[in-house]
């Protein structure tokens, strides 16, 4: 790849979304690394001597199970700090095992690159998924079983998060921030209003928001 950014997009399609298994593997031993790796939620290929071949027959068996399947790249980002590309992908399959039901799904796929001979490669293929999306990819229904137990999961959570905090475990102190803020609000009161004291003369002073002073006798009676 010349420029990653703009090039995964042909590539995504002839490797993903492709119908010939010769135009897949023309591009996959095209754009991969002989040694590259590949990470999925239910199967992960190590960088090695021929791995590339162990990814061509996982992106091959996903054609077998679903020979419609299609990938659609929402957004892509290039950092170039790490040299990687990530992608937003939303993922349609139609699984041979369930003909009457299609099956969508998101991911975030990350692209490790590497230069060789000026063009950029992918050295390691990295992809993140839920839980929920990971079910209604493989196993449609089963997805929303899976999300009433993560919810069921999160409200649990949140129980033993309140027992533990009743018992002085990582508790919120509100005293301690209601005594906090009311002395920051005097605070600002009096920067705001001026600071008044009394001298011992019986004269008040009272310093105004511009920095001056104001005097005024008080309860000394004026001598002839």
């Amino acid at each position: 790849m010349e420029h990653p950014a703009k090039d995964i997009y042909k590539i995504f399609n002839l490797i993903d979304c492709v119908h010939s298994p010769e135009l897949q593997k023309a591009a996959i031993e095209k754009y991969f690394l002989p040694d590259a790796g590949f990470k999925y939620p239910v199967f992960q290929v190590e960088r090695g001597p021929g791995s590339r071949d162990r990814i061509l027959k996982l992106y091959q068996w996903l054609h077998i199970v679903s020979p419609r399947t299609k990938g659609v790249i929402m957004h892509v980002v290039h950092d170039k700090s790490s040299n990687a590309l990530l992608l937003d992908v939303t993922q349609h399959l139609d699984l041979i095992y369930l003909p009457f039901w299609k099956s969508t799904s998101r991911m975030l796929t990350r692209l490790s690159l590497e230069r060789h001979g000026g063009l950029q490669y992918i050295a390691f293929q990295e992809d993140f998924m839920h839980p929920d999306d990971l079910a209604s990819l493989l196993f449609p229904l089963l997805k929303r079983a899976l999300n009433t137990l993560l919810w069921m999961a999160a409200i649990f959570l949140s129980i033993l998060t309140m027992v533990a905090q009743f018992f002085g475990i990582f508790a919120v102190r509100k005293r301690r921030e209601e005594d906090n803020k009311g002395r920051r609000r005097e605070r600002r009161r009096k920067n705001r209003n001026g600071a008044d004291a009394v001298t011992p003369d019986g004269t008040m002073h009272e310093e105004n928001g511009n920095g001056k002073e104001d005097g005024q006798k008080m309860g000394v009676a004026p001598r002839n």
